[in-house]
């Protein structure tokens, strides 16, 4: 299976501690996606670097991951994402500057990639909202999985609804207090006949899939560091596992397993200090 991965890459800069890391949703699902995926499947990463220091270090990201890579060079700066990590591992968005990524177009080798992949996967945010509705006119033979990132600050059930007439599974972060929204996303679910699902921090996760609601408890860890990718990493252990003709509930399993590894380590896509997700082997 291809899997086409289009989106942000850039840097996470941490305000609290001063680090410097390769993050972007995109990134942390492709890595996260490697490790999430049996190794016969084709990881690919569409995406745009500017011209300054730190798309090395992107670069340098995906290079040691053995994700294949599709990258455009564009004269300018890299997505930054600035991050204030609280005491107790809950990461808070202080300010994006999209940079090179706000005049993206996938040239025509990587639209030809697009079209070819059994999957495509992309987020959707304001500040990226130009791409998304670019990706969403690309000519395309596979599946259409978005993360809905900002959905609980901008829930824009309008731009959902246009949507889901091009997606096939979509993810949203919410927590456990939304019920309105909760309720929304559910009835939508029933009304597309769509796989919708939603995670939701310590409260777990879940899944609408037109029919039922399928539930799954978070996986206590022994200490939260960083709540950062959790969402993507969440995403590639519940696709890995979906695309593969997985139940939902195992689907959803294996998100949670992967999200709990993550929350372990600084940073959204690293796999250090021996945390693995402790997968079933492909």
């Amino acid at each position: 299976m291809n899997v086409v991965c289009l989106g942000d890459c850039g840097i996470d800069e941490y305000e609290t501690t001063g680090d410097r890391l390769p993050g972007g949703i995109t990134l942390n699902f492709a890595l996260q996606a490697r490790r999430a995926f049996p190794p016969d499947d084709a990881i690919t990463v569409v995406s745009a670097l500017g011209t300054d220091r730190d798309a090395a270090l992107v670069r340098n990201a995906l290079k040691m991951s053995g994700v294949e890579c599709k990258l455009t060079t564009l004269k300018g700066t890299t997505p930054v994402q600035r991050i204030a990590l609280e005491p107790d591992g809950e990461r808070r968005f202080t300010g994006y500057d999209a940079g090179v990524l706000e005049r993206f177009r996938p040239s025509p080798t990587q639209r030809a990639l697009i079209e070819q992949a059994g999957w495509l996967v992309t987020p959707h945010f304001v500040q990226i909202a130009g791409l998304f509705d670019r990706v969403l006119k690309l000519a395309r033979r596979g599946a259409l999985a978005v993360d809905f990132a900002d959905f609980r600050q901008h829930p824009d059930f309008a731009l959902l609804e246009r949507s889901l007439a091009h997606v096939d599974v979509a993810f949203f972060g919410l927590h456990g207090d939304d019920s309105e929204v909760l309720a929304a996303i559910e009835q939508l679910a029933r009304d597309r006949d769509r796989l919708l699902v939603v995670t939701l921090g310590g409260a777990g996760s879940l899944a609408y899939d037109g029919s039922r609601t399928h539930r799954q408890a978070a996986i206590p860890v022994p200490a939260v560091v960083d709540t950062t990718g959790a969402g993507d990493a969440f995403a590639a252990g519940f696709l890995g596992r979906h695309c593969h003709g997985a139940p939902v509930t195992e689907s959803l399993e294996a998100g949670a397993r992967h999200a709990a590894a993550a929350i372990q380590q600084l940073g959204g896509n690293r796999s250090t200090n021996g945390v693995e997700p402790n997968s079933s082997s492909w």
